[in-house]
């Protein structure tokens, strides 16, 4: 019984981590490909966070790989990881939590980084199921944020 509630459980995980493989190469893809920059737009529309901190990755100006199908700029690149971290994705609060930080695109403001890293340390935390006085644990801006 306990190995197929367990079995259950990670045949429902693995699409989820295939899902946000594809993105992540959808995202690769869109360096170079304005179709998959559509997809990867359309995805982050719809909306998806995971989608939506790709899309940001690509405009981010500290990123810099092959892009040739978007301006680098820190506009699209907030745009983007506002919209993934008010859907819930970690990544997208703890880059802005680095950008409010040092100042990127933003006026410095370690308030509101210390916002951002709360955000993402709560959600580390309820994705891998810590109490909540492991929150130390995560780092000086851990804590509980109201938004």
């Amino acid at each position: 019984m306990l190995l197929r509630a367990t079995l259950s459980l990670i045949a429902g995980l693995l699409p989820l981590a295939a899902m946000a493989q594809d993105l992540e190469s959808l995202r690769n893809q869109a360096e170079q490909n304005p179709a998959a920059l559509a997809r990867l737009r359309q995805a982050a529309s719809a909306p998806d966070a995971k989608a939506a901190f790709y899309l940001g990755t690509l405009y981010s100006p500290l990123i810099t790989r092959q892009e040739s199908t978007v301006v680098k700029g820190w506009p699209e690149t907030l745009h983007w990881y506002r919209q993934a971290a008010r859907l819930g994705c970690a990544r997208a609060d703890f880059d802005l939590g680095l950008l409010y930080e040092e100042g990127l695109g933003v006026a410095k403001n370690p308030q509101r980084a210390a916002v951002y890293f709360s955000r993402m340390a709560d959600i580390a935390r309820i994705e891998t199921a810590l109490p909540p006085s492991s929150s130390s644990a995560v780092g000086r801006y851990a804590g509980t944020h109201k938004d």
